[in-house]
Formats: C-alpha cells, sequence, structure tokens
C-alpha cells in the first residue's frame, strides 16, 4: 500500500484533473491524505465530492489551521502516513496512468540493493502550460539540473529534486525532522536521504503545469531573459544563497546525532562560506566539491557567496 499526500490551497481551477489521474492509475492500491490550507474558492467541495466517490481511496484532514506555505502543509501531511511508501502530490499536476506503477518498480529495484535503508525516488517532470499542452520535455533540463548529483555535498547548495515526483519508503519518512529553515520539504528530505540513504532517478511520468499561481515556477535558466534578471538583482542572488547556508546550518544542528565526521566538517565549512574572501570560497568549493552545476551558477557562488 502506498500513501500519496497531497496539499491544496485554492486550487480549483486544476483539481479535478489531477484527481482524475490518480484514480486512472495503473496501479490502485494507494490511499490519498488531502490537507487544504483554508482554501476560499470550490478546492473543499472538489475534494470532499472525491471522497464522498471513493471513500475507501481518500481521507481528508480537517485540523482547521491555516500553515500559510506548501513546505508546511505537506510536512504536517507526514506525519499521517503508515504505510510502506509515500508520495506527495500536487494540486495542479497530471500524472500519466502509470507513474505510480514505475516509480514503485524503481523503488523495488533499488531496495533489493540497499534492503531497509532510507530511499527516495523521484524523477524529471513534462513542463506543460495552463491547458495541459507540454511546453517542454525534461525540467531537468530546462532547469539545467543535474539528476546525477545525488550526495550530500552536492544536494546542499542545489536541489534538483521536485516532491511531486518523490516516492519515500518507510525507513526514510522514520528519520525525517521537520524543520522551519527549510528551504522546501523535497529539498529537506533530499538532503536527509542524500546524508543517511540513498536516492535513484524514476522514468518520468508526470505532466508539470506552469500558471501563474505556482509557488515554484519551471524557469527556463538559459534563457537571455533570465540571465538578465538576475544579473540585475545581486542582492536576491546573495539572498538565496544565503538561505542555503541556514538550511545547512540547521540541517547539521537537527542531524547532528547522525551525521559522520566527515559530513559534519563539509557541512561545517558549506555554511561558512559566507565568511570567506572570493579566493578562498573558490577554494574550499573546489576541495569540498561544493559547487552548484552550470558555469554561471558556479560563478555566482565564487562572487556573490
Amino acid at each position: 500500500m502506498i500513501d500519496v499526500l497531497l496539499a491544496t490551497y485554492n486550487g480549483e481551477a486544476y483539481l479535478k484533473e489531477m484527481l482524475d489521474s490518480l484514480m486512472e492509475q495503473t496501479i490502485q492500491d494507494f490511499h490519498v491524505y488531502v490537507r487544504d490550507d483554508g482554501s476560499t474558492d470550490r478546492t473543499p467541495i472538489i475534494i470532499e465530492g472525491f471522497r464522498q466517490a471513493y471513500p475507501e481511496k481518500f481521507t481528508i484532514i480537517e485540523d482547521r489551521l491555516s500553515i500559510g506555505n506548501a513546505r508546511d502543509n505537506f510536512f504536517t501531511l507526514l506525519s499521517y502516513a503508515t504505510q510502506d511508501y509515500v508520495m506527495f502530490a500536487d494540486q495542479d499536476d497530471i500524472w500519466l496512468p502509470d507513474k505510480i506503477e514505475l516509480t514503485l518498480s524503481t523503488m523495488k529495484s533499488i531496495r533489493n540493493g540497499f534492503g531497509n535503508s532510507p530511499i527516495l525516488v523521484h524523477s524529471d517532470l513534462t513542463v506543460v502550460n495552463e491547458t495541459g499542452v507540454a511546453i517542454h520535455p525534461s525540467l531537468f533540463k530546462l532547469q539545467k539540473l543535474d539528476p546525477s548529483r545525488l550526495h550530500l555535498n552536492q544536494l546542499i547548495s542545489q536541489n534538483n529534486i521536485t516532491g511531486c515526483t518523490m516516492m519515500m519508503n518507510r525507513a526514510l519518512v522514520r528519520i525525517i525532522r521537520a524543520n522551519k529553515q527549510a528551504l522546501m520539504h523535497d529539498w529537506w528530505i533530499g538532503l536527509a536521504a542524500s546524508a543517511f540513504g540513498h536516492i535513484a532517478v524514476a522514468p518520468n511520468r508526470i505532466h508539470y503545469r506552469q500558471h501563474q499561481a505556482n509557488e515554484v515556477g519551471a524557469k527556463d535558466v538559459k534563457s537571455a531573459s533570465y540571465f538578465r534578471k538576475k544579473l540585475s538583482n545581486t542582492g536576491g542572488i546573495r539572498e538565496s544563497i544565503q538561505n542555503t547556508y541556514e538550511q545547512a546550518a540547521a540541517f547539521l544542528e537537527t542531524y547532528e546525532d547522525m551525521l559522520s565526521a566527515a559530513q559534519k566538517d563539509m557541512i561545517c565549512v558549506f555554511k561558512s562560506l559566507g565568511e570567506c574572501n572570493m579566493l578562498k570560497r573558490m577554494h574550499l568549493l573546489s576541495k569540498y566539491k561544493l559547487f552548484k552545476s552550470g558555469v554561471y551558477r558556479k560563478i555566482g557562488q565564487i562572487i556573490y557567496g
């Protein structure tokens, strides 16, 4: 059995299509936990409609709290998961019919090699527009993300894991300790998986919808407009990098009892990079292999870190 955790907020425009895609999965051995964060549109009505139609499939979490962000909504949902495998779902995406089947197949093949270790499986995404028409076949390529970067020293500076593609095994769920300094739930969980377990990439079987209300959008980092926008906001670059240092410090504090000495040393170096001059920062980034992927990102780390 698989627990699917769906966080919603004012998602009426695309929610039914997403839920329909769940009900069309080739594997139906799953249960959906839905938590709405105070929607003011028809989202709660749509959710209730599916709960009534499929009472054995849906549980609605009604704690009447307004959390205010997707990160903490998903972390809250995680506390309700009890099954061997857990997946996150976004309210506006479309799961192709064999998404669960292929993700689970990848998980089981990895499990055969690593037993009861914490395991995270994720995938690429096909970017679609508001009407569901594909506009880019690969989020990895669109954002110049390298899915082979699976180690803690690589993920601590740059996330390449998208929450709505993830599947976690029970061993990973058990060690997740939520923290307000986490930049996003998927990044934080990815750090835990890379530090204490294993990460694998499954086939891409999800359509990631790009629209104005996305909390995190799919940006074409190769475009001239993206590059100009970044250069016009160097303060934003510095803030973004500083946020990764703060997340690293929080991860170290949260998991100090589980991290190895070498991991602690690497994290301490990473979170101190902002205090170094450019020459020393470049040396440490190279020595500990802390660089992000992409030439421009590396330059940004050196100059603005």
